[in-house]
């Protein structure tokens, strides 16, 4: 995770802000802390699948394109 740039885990915040109906990502990190599973993306370039998974999740399956990539939305903001 540490190889992201802060420009790349800001648009994947985005992109999953806008796929997942978010209308901001206070929003976002809000139901990612409240619930079990948290929002994740794919961190693949051109790869923008979603998912719920644990919290802490920084190597999550990629249904789509089936790599260890997926990323939650709290690892991506570094708040875990």
């Amino acid at each position: 995770m540490s190889n992201i740039s802060l420009a790349e885990r800001v648009q994947k915040l985005v992109t999953l802000c806008d796929q997942r109906g978010f209308q901001d990502l206070d929003d976002l990190l809000l139901a990612a802390l409240l619930n079990d599973a948290s929002p994740a993306i794919c961190m693949t370039a051109g790869c923008n699948n979603t998912a719920d998974m644990e919290p802490d999740q920084d190597q999550g399956f990629c249904e789509a394109c089936g790599g260890k990539t997926i990323v939650s939305a709290l690892v991506l903001a570094g708040l875990i």
